[in-house]
């Protein structure tokens, strides 16, 4: 085979090779809940990223506890999440959330292989809260329940419909799921 042929071959190679994706497949609420061993409402008061042998980049952030709904804390904790920016180097992992100063979330964290507290499902283990421009009441994004929304029913991608919920909505909505996972099963049919 000529040389030429060879780098036509090689090339049309590339060209038809079939492209990669990566895909988020989300995690059912309740599921979120169950998984997390605290769940707290709190502020980012500190971000570092660091580079930990095995994991790679990794960042840290400082939070502040405001709230707990489930399970024990102190006043701070320090959630760790793949991915971050240390000197020239940038380390991104799909699905992970990015965590900045000031930001204030509801987090669903969970203790991983290292004991370090980690977001359940990553970016679902992380519910940001932001401030309504108009009323400037606190909202955050309803959670998808069993293929549906809190909020306004069957999730559907891009439907306008789908409206943030309050935080105090949101927080009873994660009480009564918690509620729902402690209640004991019932004994038989009737």
């Amino acid at each position: 085979m000529s040389r030429t042929a060879l780098i036509t071959f090689a090339l049309i190679s590339l060209l038809v090779a079939a492209p990669a994706a990566t895909v988020v497949v989300p995690t059912e609420f309740r599921q979120v809940v169950a998984d997390a061993g605290l769940i707290a409402r709190g502020h980012v008061t500190d971000v570092r990223s660091l580079v930990v042998p095995d994991f790679g980049i990794e960042t840290v952030a400082t939070v502040a506890i405001d709230e707990v709904l489930k399970g024990e804390t102190t006043d701070f904790v320090s959630v760790w999440v793949p991915g971050g920016e240390v000197g020239r180097t940038r380390a991104v992992m799909v699905g992970a959330p990015r965590l900045r100063m000031g930001e204030s979330a509801v987090f669903f964290l969970k203790r991983g292989p290292d004991n370090a507290w980690r977001p359940v499902g990553l970016t679902m283990g992380v519910y940001p809260i932001y401030a309504d421009p108009a009323t400037r009441r606190a909202l955050v994004n309803p959670p998808v329940v069993a293929d549906r929304t809190a909020a306004s029913g069957q999730v559907v991608r891009g439907d306008e419909q789908r409206k943030p919920m309050a935080l105090a909505d949101f927080q009873s909505l994660v009480r009564l799921v918690i509620a729902g996972q402690s209640a004991p099963a019932s004994r038989g049919r009737r």
